[in-house]
């Protein structure tokens, strides 16, 4: 079987892999034989994929950076004169992305109808990215889509280090179930997690001063307008449905999943989906913490400091931090 592979770096790195992991579950002991595109590796591929007999055993041959390739069109017509039956072949094609997300190395059209005649096309990019690790991680951990979510969130979106901290976890954990709070000490922490982890506490308990320590520091202000924004947009929406009758503080899990999420699950979309509707139940605990109009109020300032600082009206770190100081002022409880 030949399989093209191609996609955006970290993406097709999880696809590759599993792809890998396949093969190797339905051909136990596998030799693998690896080329590479860029080093000009591609006539010792041809002489080997060209090597056939009756006796050989199955093989696994790997051809990476077929985007090195001069004319991928002429490289697949040739491949198509071989027999391919004893072995199994993929051939790896990295797509890279300009400052605007769009693809710079294209698979050109003629080439990629020459491939379609002789391989499977497996196309991964980074909108499947997320959720081919949250699966991985569901897969390795044996554990929910929420609990993967979460891990994600706290380790970070590289899947290299999804995979190690998940193997270091299967490690530390020697068979016993999953438990976050028990694992969180041997996790590598993401920034970005420990920012939204403080944001939280500055908004819920009032805890001004880690967070302003947190931004002198890492200098994340703009990072900041951003996760706020996130979270107060999440309680907006909550404040509303609650405003409706339609939830409480004292909805149960069950009674949101199974009546009431399918039904408001639209205005909970983000790019990669929508939120779990356990993330969204978590915050019902908040519901009476923030007026509707409060919320409205601080999204509006949030809107005028970000065009301030991105016109050059303010320095970031004075508008931002004025606004945390300032935040609690004039708040009805």
């Amino acid at each position: 079987m030949l399989y093209f592979l191609h996609g955006d770096t970290s993406p097709l790195q999880i696809k590759y892999e599993e792809l890998v992991e396949k093969i190797k579950n339905e051909f136990p002991k596998i030799p693998e034989i690896f080329f590479d595109a860029s080093q000009k590796e591609e006539e010792q591929f041809f002489q080997i994929v060209s090597t056939n007999s009756m006796f050989s055993p199955k093989e696994l041959i790997i051809l990476k950076r077929a985007e090195e390739i001069k004319n991928l069109e002429s490289f697949f017509k040739s491949l198509k004169l071989f027999s391919l039956a004893q072995k199994e072949i993929i051939i790896v094609y990295e797509e890279f992305l300009n400052d605007y997300g769009k693809i710079k190395n294209e698979v050109p059209k003629k080439a990629m109808k020459a491939i379609e005649e002789i391989a499977k096309v497996i196309c991964f990019r980074k909108e499947n990215e997320k959720k081919a690790g949250i699966f991985f991680v569901q897969k390795e951990l044996n554990i929910s889509e929420y609990e993967a979510e979460k891990f994600i969130e706290i380790v970070g979106n590289d899947f290299f280090k999804i995979k190690n901290e998940a193997e270091k976890v299967k490690n530390f954990l020697d068979g016993e179930l999953f438990n976050l709070t028990k694992v969180m000490p041997i996790l590598s922490i993401n920034k970005e997690y420990n920012h939204k982890q403080l944001i939280e506490e500055f908004l819920y308990q009032k805890k001004v001063t880690p967070l302003l320590e947190f931004l002198q520091n890492e200098k994340e202000y703009m990072g900041f307008l951003y996760i706020i924004s996130e979270e107060l947009i999440l309680n907006l929406k909550i404040a509303l449905l609650a405003k409706e009758d339609i939830i409480t503080k004292n909805t149960s899990y069950k009674k949101f999943n199974d009546s009431i999420f399918e039904n408001v699950k639209k205005y909970f979309k983000r790019d990669n989906g929508y939120f779990h509707p356990y993330q969204i139940f978590l915050k019902f605990k908040n519901i009476g913490d923030f007026q509707v109009e409060f919320l409205e109020e601080k999204l509006q300032k949030i809107l005028e400091i970000e065009f301030n600082i991105k016109s050059g009206m303010i320095d970031d770190e004075i508008a931002v931090e004025t606004f945390i100081i300032n935040f609690f002022q004039n708040k009805k409880d």
